[in-house]
């Protein structure tokens, strides 16, 4: 049985394009820890966002 989906906020779909090379990277990665490319994603966003600062 699926996990429950359980977010802090509501989630918004969108499409970015990668290089096929990246995105055969990042499904892998994902592979490897047992967890969704979504989730690798939204983890490399938010801390690139946190080291950016405020300002971003």
């Amino acid at each position: 049985m699926a996990r429950p989906r359980i977010y802090e906020e509501d989630r918004v779909a969108t499409a970015v394009r990668l290089p096929v090379s990246v995105h055969r990277r990042l499904h892998q990665a994902a592979a490897d820890r047992d967890v969704s490319a979504n989730l690798l994603i939204t983890r490399a966003v938010t801390d690139l966002l946190e080291r950016l600062g405020p300002d971003a």
